[in-house]
């Protein structure tokens, strides 16, 4: 059964940050990683991309796919738009994924991005890691501060997966 585990909050809280944080802990851990960002695959090795300026500190959304032992975990950080997050989640269950995380507002409304999962996958058990804005305003201290949401995810997925397989 694929599960789903969302980083929740309201807009500008830190869900990408706390996505791009996720995948960082997990990458460790990963035998194959595929990323895309802006639907391009790319090669990254843990660090943040950040949008062009102005918004040098808005991290870029993005969808990774890494494959742990034992598992599958798919991270899709943009999940505002109801209609791309479900090609992605379809794109990711085609992968096999068995934990999507994905970064969703909290507003559950006719249109929206979680209301839309909730009647198109129904079955998909549901983990919800709450995230709320951060007072620092350096790039750095915003990610730290990110951190604590994002281990907590990243542990939860790494004690599903088989331990003896890592070294």
């Amino acid at each position: 059964m694929k599960e789903f585990v969302f980083i929740s909050g309201k807009q500008n809280t830190g869900k990408t940050t706390t996505a791009w944080c996720v995948y960082q802990r997990l990458l460790p851990y990963s035998t194959n990683t595929v990323m895309y960002i802006r639907g391009a695959r790319v090669i990254n090795h843990g660090e943040i991309v950040y949008k062009e300026p102005p918004y040098d500190k808005q991290p870029e959304d993005f969808k990774v796919i890494l494959e742990l032992p034992g598992y599958k975990a798919a991270i899709i950080s943009g999940g505002d738009d109801a209609q791309l997050l479900e090609k992605e989640i379809e794109s990711v269950i085609a992968e096999n994924a068995d934990f999507i995380v994905i970064a969703l507002r909290s507003i559950n409304r006719t249109g929206s991005s979680r209301r839309m999962i909730q009647d198109k996958f129904p079955e998909a058990y549901t983990r919800e890691f709450f995230t709320t804005k951060s007072s620092f305003t350096h790039p750095l201290d915003i990610v730290n501060s990110k951190r604590i949401v994002a281990d907590r995810i990243a542990n939860y997925i790494l004690l599903q997966t088989t331990y003896s397989e890592f070294k």
